[in-house]
C-alpha cells in the first residue's frame, strides 16, 4: 500500500476540502498543525505529483509540500504554481511539522480519527462554492443581486409604461422612460460591483 499526503498553506480544512472538490481532487482533508492536508491512498508517485502540481495552482505563490510513501521509500517536494521546484529530504519535512503527519503518512493514525477531519466526496460542490465565498465577495454578490432586482422591476415598469403609452397616454411614455433610466443605471452599477479588481 502507498499513501500520499499534501501539505498546504490552507489554514482551515474547510477551505481545502471546497478547493479539492471543486477541483475534482478527492482525498480526506485533515489539519496539521497550523496547516491542512490532503491524504489519499493508493497513490503511486506520480499521481501524487499530480495532484500536488494542482493543488499548487490553487495555493498561488505559496509552496505545498508533497509527501509518498510508497513500500519503504518516501519521495518528499515542494510544489509552487503548479510545477516541482525541488525535491526536499523526507526527514527535514517530518522534523519540521507536527508528528501528526508522520503518523498518518505511515498510516500509523488514520485521517478520519483526526479531529477536523472531511472526506471531500461528502461535500457537494455548491457547498464548496460556498466555503470558497470571502466575506467581501459574498457582500458584492448581495449588491449584485439587489441592483438585478432593482433592474428588473425597472424592465416591469418599462413594460408597463409602453402598453400604456401605445393605447395614448402620454403619462404612460412618461413612465416609460423613467424605468428605461432606472434599467440602464441599475445595470451600470451590477457591471461595476461585478468588474474583476474593481473593489481590491
Amino acid at each position: 500500500m502507498s499513501r500520499t499526503v499534501i501539505v498546504t498553506p490552507f489554514g482551515r480544512p474547510e477551505q481545502l476540502a471546497a478547493a479539492c472538490v471543486l477541483s475534482e481532487i478527492p482525498g480526506d482533508i485533515v489539519p496539521i498543525g497550523d496547516f491542512s492536508a490532503i491524504v489519499q491512498g493508493g497513490t503511486d508517485i506520480e499521481a501524487g505529483n499530480r495532484a500536488a502540481a494542482a493543488i499548487s495552482k490553487l495555493s498561488g505563490k505559496h509552496e505545498v509540500l508533497l509527501m509518498v510513501r510508497s513500500e519503504e521509500q518516501i519521495d518528499a517536494a515542494h510544489y509552487r504554481n503548479g510545477e516541482r521546484e525541488a525535491d526536499v529530504p523526507a526527514g527535514l519535512a517530518l522534523s519540521n511539522l507536527p508528528s501528526e503527519l508522520e503518523r498518518v503518512l505511515l498510516e500509523v493514525t488514520d485521517p478520519r480519527d483526526i479531529d477536523g477531519w472531511i472526506d471531500t466526496s461528502s461535500m457537494s460542490k455548491l457547498e464548496a462554492s460556498r466555503a470558497t465565498m470571502t466575506p467581501q465577495r459574498a457582500a458584492l454578490a448581495r449588491t449584485a443581486m439587489l441592483w438585478l432586482v432593482a433592474a428588473l422591476l425597472a424592465l416591469v415598469v418599462v413594460v408597463f409604461g409602453v402598453v400604456q403609452g401605445v393605447g395614448g397616454s402620454v403619462m404612460g411614455w412618461v413612465v416609460a422612460v423613467f424605468g428605461a433610466i432606472v434599467l440602464v443605471a441599475s445595470l451600470l452599477r451590477v457591471r461595476r460591483v461585478l468588474r474583476p479588481g474593481a473593489h481590491r
